[in-house]
């Protein structure tokens, strides 16, 4: 054991801990032969999903009357009940989904450690990411942008020397680095903790998707005093997937089949995807944000089988 760890160890330093654990395993024991995941789910019957507490309307968490304790809900659950509802007719039984609460820093190693089956939040693919985790086809697309306040609004150049907060974890501290170099990076442990310091004056942006920090602010007293940065276009247009675990291909398309029949229509604005966006934010939803006739394409674009 210590010649392999010896042997190993320089490579630990440029793993992630769940990629040193895997790799330990592998020339310990061999080869890991993972159960599939549509197989343990037709023994089990449960579906082992994730999803963000902290990034309204996608996942956030409510209590209703009645209710001991908070559930999640959100954009994001009601895509993985369309998953679990394709897994009950193809396994041909009642499966039960188990929601577990995931943040910007855990969610990839739930996913590669197959803690969890799937995770749909605002995970946008990237190619260090899909070292670990496969992605299923985009479900979302929306820009990085930076929320200040009005008053202290100079425009982007005016972010020098300025605290920004990024959840940690996340995309949005590379993309804020090549936009706006100067400004000063504060990482924070998620989007509900870097809005209270936003909130206290403790940080004078915070940056994350657009529609992220529109939905943060939609019922906070600071919604007539902040604006978003850039004012008229993102700073970076990013993809949202789910994330799967690596190297099984069924699983991945059974998800993508359910992802693309509810895709199908929505250049048209009509559809299962439209309906369900539009009760998350249409006029009668979280925040009102209608769906970008560019972003409805690009979403469409993303259905490539042919029926």
């Amino acid at each position: 054991m210590k010649a392999i760890a010896a042997l190993l160890r320089p490579a630990r330093r440029c793993l992630p801990a769940f990629s040193w654990a895997a790799l330990l395993a592998l020339a310990v024991h061999g080869p890991l032969h993972a159960e599939p995941v549509l197989e343990r789910i037709r023994n089990s019957g449960v579906l082992n999903a994730g999803t963000r507490a902290d990034a309204m309307p996608f996942g956030y968490t409510v209590k209703k009357a009645g209710e001991s304790d908070p559930r999640l809900v959100g954009f994001s659950v009601d895509l993985i009940e369309e998953i679990r509802k394709k897994l009950s007719k193809k396994l041909g039984r009642e499966i039960e989904t188990r929601l577990r609460t995931t943040t910007a820093t855990d969610r990839i190693e739930l996913v590669a450690s197959q803690a969890i089956d799937i995770e749909c939040g605002i995970t946008t693919p990237t190619w260090e990411r899909q070292k670990a985790v496969d992605f299923s086809i985009p479900f979302f697309g929306n820009g990085t942008r930076i929320m200040v306040l009005r008053s202290t609004d100079k425009g982007l150049g005016g972010l020098h020397g300025r605290r920004i907060g990024v959840a940690a974890g996340t995309t949005t501290e590379a993309i804020l680095k090549q936009h706006v170099p100067d400004a000063v990076i504060v990482e924070v442990p998620d989007m509900a903790s870097g809005f209270e310091m936003f909130a206290r004056g403790e940080l004078d942006g915070l940056a994350n998707i657009g529609i992220v920090l529109r939905a943060m602010v939609e019922n906070s007293p600071l919604k007539s005093k902040v604006t978003l940065l850039p004012r008229t276009e993102e700073l970076s247009y990013e993809a949202m997937a789910c994330s799967l675990p690596q190297n099984d291909s069924e699983w991945r398309a059974l998800v993508n089949e359910v992802l693309a029949d509810l895709l199908d229509g929505v250049d048209q604005y009509r559809g299962g995807y439209f309906e369900i966006y539009d009760k998350w934010f249409g006029p009668r939803g979280v925040v009102y944000f209608p769906l970008d006739y560019t972003v409805a394409q690009r979403l469409s674009a993303s259905i490539i089988w042919l029926k």
